[in-house]
């Protein structure tokens, strides 16, 4: 496995051909003394961009126009980190490449029609027009000219350079419909009106790329680290994610997503084992320095919001990273990373307690996928899966997320294990699901993660037969006393309408269901938004609860996605009741705010657990979500429970001692007297 150090910089060099003498005022020094300033012990940077330039001597690629002759910057950067001794693996652009994709229009992916893919890009625009935020022409590697090119400088590369690693960029497109890629889908017998034919081939295309990449590196640099970014998320194919070395996260929370996005992407990667490369591969978390996005010159993230993000990046596991972009002079920002630089001197105190670190909870969620949310960008994240983490962490309930191909004996580790949602079963995983049932897990499955693939009837045994689909777009939940925990009494609205189910003898209802009077159309509507619900209830439940011994819990509803779109604390409390119905002893508890996050990690070779509490409520200013106010919460009660037998509890920062109390039923508690943004409590062993 490659070790990937904490401290990390994504620099940015996408330089317009209109810009002069570009390069021109680096320095080595200054660009040593910026990564001094900032801390940083490992920066990407370019070789070549967006716009297509190379920044370095190449015969195989075009040098930026403007750079002075002879000019070597990607030299004099790799030099710069080589005295430091800083890893700095090397940046090429795969996806967008803006001159190759004027010059070689038959480079550039094409639609059905034979028209070219864009991302937010206007083909009918004139020069004057004003360009939209990240508007590119996407190019296609399986085009052999595009393809050559790319392996080509990259043995270049490799040649002329000492190589630590290899960063790709935009290598997530699904499909492609140019002359190449019809003639290859032909040959194979692939129908080209077929979307998901034409998107596992197309991923075969991906996968052959990669590995001419790959062969290209490792014939000189068999050390080096390779990552195709675009393609680390939870619905990324195996085959995709067995090619990769490490995983590098990149979530931008201020505008792409929010703040919760990275924690169930970090867990799903924290416990990741392809079944044919069990290596476990390191992550890097990327956030960036901007206060928006990507590609945003002059704009600045608070240092104390850069150190909340890099305290939650150590908090789940992961190493630290954050995107800069370098003026086209070549010169650094040395303001930039005085910001950085106090954010990795917190990382510097705290990175051994979370590097290494493996999750451990006996919750675990198994993500059901579906259509991804549309500010995922490359998460791969559904509302689904987002919103049931959400609403665990929103009550401080540490989960794992678990894999289909954990083996019965992993599954066995988890007192209850979560179905988000989506459709996920084959016949197979359901066995598995029963027999973990049988051998004393329990489920909570909500909407259709229980149906078979034709969402026709119900594989996994839970107390109720599928009925069909909803009769109505939105319903009513009226909820029984088991889950009426600070929930009203009255009917509450459901913004999507419920799977329709019957239970069975042994089956008991928790909440029950009023549908509406009718749906609301122009012949027939109420009010301004949706119909009122009858006074007589339905005939199928919101809620039940039934299988063997009564361990499976059923949601009729999407709650998880509903979260997701709305937020509505009734749907967050009703799940969190029905969790607890069958999830008594959580191994991490605590009594933060709904704000407050809590996440436990276990270093075995220190002999420790660390329980990582975080509190940074983001604020939504226009469209970004700002980290500011960071108050101190007193006497914070947490609750573990442990297998090995504690010897003490620390602060290790402060090197304060907890006062340990040890409950009847196995649970260990300690109070934490004070946290601001990030506090840590080692329980050693």
């Amino acid at each position: 496995m490659i070790k990937l150090p904490a401290r990390h910089v994504h620099l940015d060099f996408h330089t317009s051909e209109h810009i002069p003498d570009v390069g021109g005022r680096f320095d080595k020094k200054q660009f040593q003394q910026a990564l001094k300033l900032g801390k940083v012990n490992h920066i990407t940077v370019f070789a070549k961009c967006h716009h297509s330039w190379s920044y370095y001597p190449t015969k195989v690629g075009m040098v930026h126009p403007t750079m002075k002759k002879g000019l070597d910057l990607l030299g004099g950067q790799i030099e710069a980190c080589r005295e430091m001794k800083v890893k700095v693996p090397i940046y090429y652009t795969v996806g967008w490449s803006a001159t190759d994709a004027e010059m070689h229009p038959e480079w550039c992916q094409r639609n059905r029609d034979g028209s070219i893919t864009t991302t937010n890009f206007d083909v009918k625009a004139g020069a004057g027009d004003v360009k939209p935020a990240c508007s590119w022409k996407n190019m296609c590697v399986h085009t052999p000219g595009y393809r050559k090119l790319i392996v080509e400088q990259t043995k270049e590369i490799c040649d002329k350079y000492y190589v630590d690693g290899f960063f790709y960029d935009i290598c997530g497109f699904p499909r492609c419909f140019c002359e190449t890629c019809r003639a290859g889908m032909k040959a194979d017998g692939v129908d080209v009106a077929d979307d998901a034919a034409t998107e596992k081939w197309y991923t075969g295309v991906w996968a052959s790329f990669f590995d001419d990449c790959r062969a290209a590196i490792f014939a000189k640099w068999p050390d080096a680290s390779v990552f195709f970014n675009g393609r680390a998320a939870a619905t990324t194919p195996p085959e995709l994610l067995a090619r990769q070395t490490h995983w590098e996260l990149e979530d931008l929370p201020t505008t792409w997503g929010g703040y919760d996005k990275f924690a169930p992407r970090a867990k799903f990667f924290a416990t990741y084992t392809d079944q044919t490369h069990p290596d476990p591969r390191p992550m890097l978390a990327m956030s960036g320095k901007f206060h928006t996005m990507w590609g945003e010159f002059g704009g600045f993230k608070h240092a104390d919001a850069i150190t909340f993000e890099a305290a939650s990046m150590i908090a789940y596991g992961s190493t630290v990273s954050f995107g800069d972009q370098c003026h086209p002079s070549g010169e650094m920002d040395l303001g930039t990373y005085r910001e950085i630089g106090k954010a990795y001197d917190y990382v510097k105190k705290i990175e051994k307690y979370g590097l290494g670190g493996e999750p451990h909870s006996n919750l675990g969620l198994l993500m059901t996928g579906g259509k991804a949310i549309n500010d995922d960008h490359g998460s791969g994240t559904t509302g689904h899966d987002q919103g049931v983490a959400n609403m665990l962490m929103e009550s401080q309930l540490d989960f794992e997320v678990v894999h289909p191909n954990f083996s019965d004996e992993q599954w066995r580790r988890y007192a209850a294990i979560i179905l988000t949602g989506g459709q996920c079963l084959t016949p197979e995983l359901a066995k598995r699901l029963n027999n973990y049932v049988k051998a004393g897990g329990s489920l909570v499955v909500l909407y259709e993660s229980g149906l078979d693939a034709d969402r026709k009837k119900f594989l996994l045994d839970m107390g109720v037969t599928f009925q069909g689909p909803a009769t109505f777009t939105n319903d009513y939940t009226v909820v029984g006393k088991e889950v009426g925990k600070d929930l009203v009494a009255s009917p509450f609205l459901n913004y999507a309408g419920a799977l329709r189910v019957k239970p069975g003898k042994d089956a008991k209802v928790l909440a029950g269901l009023h549908e509406p009077y009718f749906d609301r159309t122009y012949g027939h509507y109420c009010s301004h938004q949706n119909t009122a619900n009858q006074l007589k209830p339905a005939a199928h439940p919101a809620a039940t609860r039934g299988g063997l011994k009564g361990r499976v819990v059923y949601l009729a509803h999407p709650l998880g996605d509903l979260y997701y779109r709305h937020g509505a604390r009734v749907h967050r409390q009703l799940f969190i009741n029905a969790l607890r119905l069958v999830y008594r002893k959580p191994t991490v508890a605590c009594d933060l705010p709904s704000a407050g996050r809590v996440n436990l990690l276990h270093q075995p070779k220190e002999g420790r657990y660390v329980a990582h509490l975080l509190y940074g409520a983001p604020l939504q200013r226009g469209r970004c979500l700002v980290i500011e106010d960071l108050p101190t919460i007193a006497n914070v009660a947490l609750t573990v429970r442990l297998p090995e037998k504690v010897k003490r509890v620390v602060l290790p920062l402060s090197g304060k001692k907890l006062a340990l109390k040890r409950g009847a039923d196995g649970s260990l508690s300690v109070t934490v007297p004070a946290l601001r943004m990030h506090e840590m409590v080692v329980f050693e062993y």
